[in-house]
């Protein structure tokens, strides 16, 4: 009889136990305040002043550098503003090409550039190739590719020529320029010819 007593007071206790420590941890649970989900806005979680990217070949050699007077990344679509954006693209087979705005919005790691604000994108000249002075208020680079082009009005100096038009594209790999509805040409006498519109043929420039 002794021991029913005893096992049946041990089990109680046990039980008591038990109840015991699951009441403590969902009272506990309860009172602890979870943190909201995050909110993804658009918003800054980061700047660099007196920004710097450099980005190199596979041998280790730079080939195009990117700064500005301040960055700002946000989180939200992994983007950064850029204030005062420069940049030099510079590789040993290709013309030296600089670009330069004041603002710019950075995508997939700089491999795409929005420069916006009195934009000048420059070839710089060389042995046989005049210098290319390219302006618009809007112009895309990238830099990767080598490639920068806009849908806006562009006016393009190619040596003694000057192009005003819609539109314009620029491959520094095959150094074709393309400047699409042409508006207005001027050719000074004895200078190379523009280019041809691009929906007829583009032209090296």
């Amino acid at each position: 009889m002794k021991d029913k007593v005893a096992s049946g007071v041990s089990i109680a206790l046990l039980a008591a136990l038990v109840a015991g420590t699951w009441w403590a941890a969902d009272y506990a649970k309860r009172a602890v305040l979870e943190d909201p989900p995050r909110r993804m806005t658009h918003e800054i979680d980061s700047y660099v002043e007196q920004f710097v990217m450099v980005r190199s070949d596979e041998a280790g050699v730079p080939i195009t550098r990117m700064e500005g007077d301040r960055l700002e990344h946000y989180p939200d679509d992994d983007s950064s503003e850029v204030d005062q954006f420069r940049a030099v693209s510079q590789r040993p087979e290709r013309p030296t090409m600089t670009a330069r705005s004041i603002h710019a919005r950075m995508d997939e790691d700089g491999a795409r550039v929005v420069m916006r604000g009195d934009v000048q994108l420059r070839r710089l000249p060389s042995p046989g190739r005049a210098e290319l002075d390219i302006r618009s208020e809007q112009i895309t680079l990238m830099p990767d590719e080598d490639v920068a082009f806009t849908d806006l009005p562009a006016t393009v100096v190619n040596g003694t020529s000057r192009i005003e038009g819609r539109g314009m594209r620029y491959d520094n790999v095959s150094r074709e320029l393309q400047v699409h509805n042409q508006t207005r040409v001027q050719i000074v006498p004895g200078g190379p010819r523009p280019a041809a519109p691009a929906a007829r043929r583009p032209s090296n420039g």
